[in-house]
């Protein structure tokens, strides 16, 4: 259980960065690229994406809260 442990904290430190990046490039990597192509507005798909990022970044950013407790766990349990 250590070595799972230490991987779960490794994963949870390196998300933190995940995180950023997901929130800074979201809308260059949109996954759902062909919806937003379809709006007519632009002002409207530009908001759009950007919220799709930050949305991304939060999912992202739960991860190392998460990642960070199951390894404390893991780490505990004996």
């Amino acid at each position: 259980m250590k070595t799972l442990s230490q991987v779960l904290f490794w994963f949870g430190i390196a998300s933190i960065p995940l995180s950023w990046a997901m929130w800074y490039l979201g809308p260059k990597i949109e996954l759902g690229r062909h919806v937003m192509g379809k709006i007519a507005d632009p002002a409207l798909r530009e908001a759009l994406m950007e919220a799709h990022a930050e949305r991304w970044g939060i999912f992202v950013g739960l991860w190392p809260a998460t990642l960070l407790v199951l390894s404390y766990i893991l780490g505990e349990y004996k």
